[in-house]
């Protein structure tokens, strides 16, 4: 890069910077409003640099039904290339929650890059990460009381660079959107509901899937139809589920279900071939005890699930690909941040038992966690052309399983505007999952190549025998609240 666009690209981060604390500060004098101010030191075992700083400023306003929050945030953990490196290294910023609320009582619209929550709250929900990833997201919610129905439009990717990712099959980074739908009943302790979701490459945006309130996989088959003076090319991908749960006094009880294909050639055709069952399921409960709160979660999914079966990639994931170039490294993208869906991806049982209780002005959380996976191919079709046909459905037949023990804890402490809290993670992860690249030596993973000779690069993760190791996450910070 020459000085100059160096110094251009310093000099337009610099302005970006002044203008967005500019803004921030003709809101904070507006009423009403919250301010709020984040600061964090931490060590982890599991980033490029394991001693880190990460901060958050950021602001909400509120008038009548309308809200707008901004938030900024910035890291110097290191997993990729500071994004304002220029003036700000070693730090990347990012634009972590900002958007529009309009929220009018049984209906209420959206619009920004926001947190996402599923229709379940758990950390293993199946259509929407239990991380509550932010996301470019737009849409609306009605409820009459009885019944809701949810209509959430997603932006995955658009206009990906060239050169960063580094497989050269045409069209597999297309611009990439997903639609959300649910459909919900509540009556008195009982609330039931249906969800569906559609991914559909080559538009960010498509307003045939989202203004149609008919379920999604039959507006897809609509679409797609061959011989209709409208049909539609290309190969979206449609999910569909269920979601249950029920409220007792001082508990509840959730189940959810999610599929992704299901094989019903076993009752219709059962002499031709069988294509693997794709399903995640999670479950859970959550007891206010006279000393905390108790939760129980336990979710799985088999191989294969979310995955794309076609060079036309439509996986259920937030990034098109599963490395990106940057620095001039391939750097595997962390699978926790990728997925869309359920936060431990295809073949994996999870675990985990929460508890929550105040002691002496004190707020406690813990969290004991036990995570079973096998190989996991975000991007690849077919775990990179594996021989589903013949194989079937499959969960942990893996040689080598990865297996994580985490224990957590949350401490916090308030004093009027501040927040004081310590957050520690501790475990141990046998066979971690590494990035295997296809072609590379000793590989298991052959290159693929489309019928114009184009390969797939992309990696598979998969449990390392013996590469196994301690985790250790600390963090110490601070949040200072200002509402009125």
């Amino acid at each position: 890069m020459r000085l100059s666009e160096r110094l251009l690209r310093k000099n337009l981060w610099q302005e970006a910077i002044f203008l967005s604390l500019f803004f921030l500060s003709i809101l904070a004098t507006a009423a009403p409003q919250d301010l709020s101010m984040h600061l964090a030191g931490n060590y982890s075992t599991e980033t490029p640099n394991p001693l880190f700083a990460d901060g958050s400023l950021g602001i909400s306003y509120h008038n009548g039904p309308f809200g707008l929050t901004w938030d900024i945030t910035a890291d110097n953990r290191g997993t990729y290339v500071p994004i304002a490196s220029s003036v700000s290294n070693p730090f990347s910023l990012d634009i972590r929650n900002a958007g529009f609320t309009y929220d009018a009582g049984s209906l209420s619209l959206f619009l920004g890059k926001l947190p996402v929550k599923d229709e379940i709250e758990s950390p293993y929900s199946l259509f929407l990460s239990g991380a509550s990833p932010s996301l470019m997201t737009g849409g609306f919610r009605y409820h009459s009381g009885v019944f809701s129905f949810s209509d959430r439009w997603i932006g995955l990717n658009r206009n990906i660079r060239s050169g960063l990712y580094q497989t050269s099959i045409q069209n597999i980074y297309r611009d990439r959107g997903a639609v959300l739908k649910s459909y919900t009943f509540d009556a008195g302790p009982v609330r039931i509901g249906y969800q569906d979701a559609t991914i559909f490459p080559g538009s960010y945006f498509d307003v045939d899937i989202f203004a149609n309130p008919v379920q999604s996989t039959l507006v897809q088959a609509v679409l797609t139809a061959a011989g209709q003076p409208s049909s539609r090319s290309g190969n979206y991908n449609s999910l569909m589920g269920f979601f249950g749960e029920y409220r007792g006094e001082g508990w509840n009880m959730f189940g959810q279900l999610m599929i992704d294909d299901f094989n019903l050639n076993r009752f219709l055709n059962p002499t031709s071939y069988q294509n693997p069952d794709k399903l995640a399921w999670s479950l859970g409960c959550n007891v206010a005890l006279d000393r905390g709160k108790l939760g129980i979660y336990t979710a799985g999914a088999t191989r294969y699930t979310f995955e794309s079966t076609s060079w036309e990639f439509y996986s259920y994931t937030l990034y098109p690909g599963s490395a990106i170039i940057s620095g001039g490294e391939p750097i595997a993208i962390p699978l926790q941040d990728q997925m869309l869906g359920y936060i431990n991806g295809e073949n994996n049982l999870a675990f985990m038992a929460t508890w929550s209780m105040p002691i002496k002005q004190m707020n406690l959380e813990t969290g004991l966690e036990c995570v079973l996976s096998g190989s996991k191919s975000p991007t690849n079709p077919w775990h990179n052309g594996e021989a589903w046909a013949s194989l079937g459905t499959q969960l942990l037949n893996d040689p080598v399983l990865n297996i994580k023990l985490l224990f957590n804890a949350r401490i916090s402490r308030t004093w009027g505007d501040m927040t004081l809290l310590v957050r520690t993670t501790g475990g141990y992860v046998f066979n971690r999952l590494n990035p295997v690249y296809p072609g590379d030596p000793g590989s298991p993973f052959t290159v693929i190549t489309d019928d114009g000779g184009k390969e797939m690069l992309e990696p598979v993760f998969v449990p390392a025998a013996g590469d196994s190791g301690f985790v250790v996450e600390v963090s110490v910070g601070g949040i200072w609240n200002i509402g009125d």
